[in-house]
């Protein structure tokens, strides 16, 4: 099965080869519009002000929350990408920050009847997740390159836990530049590892600070006795011309 998924992404990887613009901002493919990059995924993130605010879904952490080491995120998508902005807060860690992981969970589909993992969320009695993509930001106390496990959600429909098929070789799928408390990330859409990804779809994006459980998460919701653990829904990503 994973010499399947292999061969599916390198595929994909020569289909975008012919197709998919570059960062200075034309188009490969013979005759097509310009494609003029809002972001670039180098580290600096003054390009993300000059996106129109109205096309941007923000995503902020409520106060009190008892996951709160993810602050802001924000997602800008079009029909080529779909680029993450995150900010983390290591205050309750006083500086000593040994390793950190960013993971996003994507119900790709926008499909309830395939995927599952339940994950930080509230996904009712259909989780769908479909793709995780996990990888570090921090390790042995330094930034690193952000190099991800990329895996296709291998458990019953519906279902919980953490079973996944990892794609190998799908080396393109995201990109991530950062410090220790900023990154950037684009993901690029006809790589998609799990068919073919929704012009809206759902997501979820998750830490993990000094350890593997999760120490933050996004979206996420108010503090309530009905919700202590201020759980949300998943994002939907919206599509921008």
């Amino acid at each position: 099965m994973k010499k399947l998924f292999a061969l599916v992404a390198m595929a994909a990887v020569m289909l975008v080869a012919c197709d998919k613009p570059d960062d200075e901002g034309s188009g490969n493919g013979g005759g097509k519009s310009k494609y003029n990059a809002p972001i670039k995924i180098d580290g600096d993130f003054s390009d993300w002000a000059k996106l129109d605010a109205t096309k941007v879904q923000e995503l902020k952490c409520p106060a009190g929350h008892p996951k709160p080491d993810m602050k802001l995120a924000k997602i800008y998508a079009d029909k080529y990408y779909v680029y993450v902005y995150i900010e983390m807060d290591y205050s309750a860690y006083d500086g000593e920050v040994t390793m950190a992981h960013i993971d996003f969970c994507l119900d790709g589909d926008n499909n309830t009847a395939t995927g599952g993992y339940t994950g930080q969320w509230l996904q009712g009695e259909t989780p769908c997740i479909d793709v995780l993509i996990e990888g570090s930001i921090i390790d042995g106390g330094e930034v690193c390159d952000y190099d991800p496990f990329i895996g296709i959600w291998g458990g019953d429909v519906n279902a919980d836990g953490w079973t996944w098929t990892e794609v190998e070789g799908l080396t393109n799928f995201i990109e991530g530049k950062g410090d220790k408390k900023v990154w950037e990330f684009r993901i690029t859409r006809e790589l998609y590892p799990d068919g073919k990804i929704a012009k809206e779809f759902n997501m979820g994006i998750l830490c993990t600070v000094n350890g593997w459980d999760a120490t933050g998460a996004l979206p996420a919701g108010e503090v309530t006795e009905e919700n202590p653990n201020g759980h949300a829904p998943l994002v939907k990503v919206n599509f921008n011309n």
